[in-house]
């Protein structure tokens, strides 16, 4: 039995589809719409007939189509009603043109590599959803399995219960079609149109087996948003290569992008052994102040990598060459044990009563009589030194104030700024450190690594692999844009 083809195309996408005055579909991926990528997978896997649904500036898509016609039959759905409705809907609207077919089902906002229909359909079991069980991504569909069939697919499906991601592709048997499209026509008829079509598939999954089918080693990316876009690009671009050619030098952030926590992340040893055999200049730099050298050194133990004293710039450090620079001696230090330590061990006097600055960093030993102390020097005059300004750190169970938060205090006391901000994303950074031209940041954080990139004049990567909740809010609240955007290191790789 043959295959038909279904593309759900209809939304607006408005997150993204504003930003290009067009449909999701016909987005750019690598020179190729998104709508290229679809078709030219379907005629690769030898299908003959694909129905697309249209809503959103429809004419665009049914104009752009005419270019398929010789190679593949195509069916134009029109969904009027998209701006009211969800992709149940469409898919109800497409399901009326199938008599008797096998159907492979997707959504139009997914960019996929030319041979993934062709797996889909290499395998001969006729019910499949292509899944990633690599990637995690909060705006796809989760997948639960029981004895390796699909029991739940949910976009909100909990980690804990969580063992695949679904790519939205879908392979069923005419069988599973018919139940299908009576499932979604009674669902509409008795709950409504605003639903999405994996809603009336939880309940398909009750009544036949549906199993995974990995998509392996082939790329794919669902565009949601303009970071989405810009992922998409850098992943079937194939710019690891280019990027590994084109820079000198990297200056890499720790927590979140090499490391979460004391746990090396996905790609982090891979990713420097590769710049290592490359020979490229390598530095790691951190705001946090709270962590001297020996402790970053025996934190890249854990991927047997030798940390040089040389590579490694800590917002403390650079806080200590401008301190002998203009030979500053007497400090008063708000922060914690390690971050007084290393003071000390460059012989800086912090028990002086009368200080020229006040030093402000991360402190998990803060108390009242501290900051009553700090606070009574900057009344008199003495001036704000900060080793960075991040607001939050990633505790073990989440956010926890950094010396940012603590810098806010004094603030809404004194009313006093620091004169000088040691950390990302000061440029005082590259005034001190004299990196070899062709600079690349790589990062999780857009108000700092991106921001610290942007104020040197480097380009950058943002690295979604550190962005917690919190994170995620930081960075769509930037301004600031990288040059690229990827998932983890491991696309580096």
């Amino acid at each position: 039995m043959q295959y038909t083809g279904i593309i759900l195309a209809a939304g607006s996408g408005s997150r993204i589809s504003n930003k290009f005055n067009q449909p999701k579909c016909l987005i750019k991926i690598n020179q190729k719409t998104i709508l290229d990528h679809q078709i030219e997978s379907f005629i690769f896997a030898g299908i003959k007939r694909v129905i697309i649904v249209t809503g959103y500036k429809s004419k665009k898509i049914k104009s752009y189509v005419k270019k398929f016609t010789s190679k593949i039959k195509i069916k134009l759905v029109l969904n009027s009603q998209y701006r009211t409705t969800n992709n149940m809907y469409s898919a109800h609207l497409a399901l009326k043109e199938i008599n008797h077919s096998n159907i492979i089902l997707c959504n139009g906002d997914v960019v996929v590599e030319k041979k993934m229909i062709k797996k889909l359909l290499s395998n001969n079991y006729g019910d499949l959803v292509m899944v990633d069980q690599n990637k995690y991504d909060e705006e796809s569909m989760k997948i639960r399995l029981n004895n390796k069939c699909i029991i739940a697919i949910d976009k909100k499906l909990k980690n804990s219960k969580l063992n695949l991601t679904s790519t939205d592709f879908y392979k069923f048997s005419f069988e599973t079609t018919l139940m299908l499209k009576n499932q979604i026509r009674h669902h509409i008829e008795k709950i409504g149109k605003n639903d999405w079509t994996e809603v009336a598939l939880k309940k398909i999954f009750r009544k036949t087996k549906i199993l995974p089918c990995n998509i392996d080693n082939l790329k794919w990316f669902e565009i949601d948003n303009y970071k989405d876009y810009l992922s998409a690009n850098f992943l079937f671009k194939n710019l690891k290569e280019k990027i590994i050619r084109k820079y000198n030098t990297f200056i890499i952030d720790i927590d979140g992008t090499t490391f979460k926590k004391t746990t090396p992340l996905n790609g982090t040893k891979d990713f420097i052994n590769k710049l290592k055999t490359k020979r490229k200049s390598i530095f790691f730099l951190s705001n946090n102040s709270s962590m001297n050298f020996v402790s970053f050194q025996k934190l890249f133990k854990k991927i047997n990598f030798k940390l040089n004293k040389s590579s490694m710039i800590i917002s403390t450090n650079i806080l200590i060459k401008y301190l002998k620079k203009n030979k500053i001696k007497k400090i008063f230090v708000v922060g914690n044990h390690n971050l007084k330590k290393e003071l000390k061990k460059n012989k800086f006097d912090l028990k002086s009563n009368n200080p020229s600055y006040v030093v402000v960093g991360y402190d998990d030993q803060l108390n009242y009589n501290k900051l009553q102390k700090a606070c009574e020097y900057i009344n008199k005059g003495v001036g704000i030194l900060a080793t960075h300004d991040d607001n939050f750190y990633p505790g073990l169970k989440g956010p926890i104030p950094d010396a940012g938060s603590i810098l806010q205090l004094i603030y809404k006391t004194t009313n006093a700024l620091p004169l000088k901000i040691f950390g990302k994303p000061s440029k005082e950074i590259r005034d001190i450190y004299r990196f070899k031209p062709k600079v690349l940041v790589i990062g999780d954080r857009v108000s700092k690594d991106i921001q610290f990139a942007k104020n040197c004049k480097y380009d950058s990567i943002l690295v979604l692999s550190g962005a917690e909740e919190s994170f995620k809010k930081d960075n769509e609240r930037q301004k600031s844009v990288p040059n690229y955007i990827i998932t983890s290191l491991k696309d580096l790789v």
